[in-house]
């Protein structure tokens, strides 16, 4: 079965509430229009952090969709994450902005998914992106902290995919810490390490390394 195929079938089966389901199809589409390659990319980490929650025994629903929208500030880029040259610095502030451009167009509709957007690029050394600061003074710490773990299983998923995919690198410093792409994930992500083993122990159980 098609990745695609398959990320449809569970948008439907989850159920989701509060207009989620709608807003997930009608932002895959739209990101497919001109970028089908983080289309693929969202659906993979999507199904990658279902897995690695369940593994966990975390929210795989609350995973599984911060994964399908943890790019969505992408709808608006011009596509230079794929046309194979290395990023440089002026290129890679602008690829930045969108997670906040994420958190942005989510937060009014769906406030988990939007700081899970808008946050996973922080999780790491070296991060960007909205910090603790922004999450409502109003919410149990209970939430607060199921934001930050369903944050941490995205960032590392989302890494994963990007190194095993992606032609296009970012020169974030990640390949001088190590050679290969578990040393830079140890680096990258030093209190992680059992989600790191899981992520990659699941990308290739779900044959995700391959090419969809």
């Amino acid at each position: 079965m098609k990745v695609s195929t398959k990320v449809q079938k569970k948008i439907t089966k989850y159920r989701p509430q509060g207009g989620l389901e709608q807003t997930a199809k009608i932002i895959l589409s739209l990101v497919g229009v001109n970028h089908p390659q983080v289309k693929i990319h969202k659906e993979r980490v999507a199904l990658l952090a279902e897995a690695v929650a369940k593994k966990l025994r975390k929210d795989a629903k609350a995973a599984f969709f911060a994964g399908l929208l943890h790019d969505t500030g992408k709808v608006t880029e011009d596509g230079i994450l794929f046309d194979g040259h290395n990023i440089n610095q002026s290129e890679y502030e602008r690829v930045k902005k969108h997670v906040e451009e994420g958190y942005e167009a989510l937060k009014d509709h769906h406030l988990f998914i939007a700081f899970c957007a808008g946050y996973h690029h922080n999780m790491c050394y070296g991060g960007y992106g909205l910090t603790a600061k922004a999450l409502p003074s109003y919410w149990h710490m209970g939430t607060v902290k199921k934001v930050l773990e369903i944050s941490a299983i995205i960032s590392i998923c989302d890494f994963i995919d990007a190194f095993t995919h992606r032609e296009t690198k970012i020169k974030d410093g990640s390949d001088k810490k190590a050679p290969d792409l578990k040393g830079m994930l140890y680096a990258k992500y030093p209190d992680d390490h059992m989600i790191i083993d899981i992520a990659l122990q699941m990308n290739k159980e779900l044959g995700l390394a391959q090419a969809a």
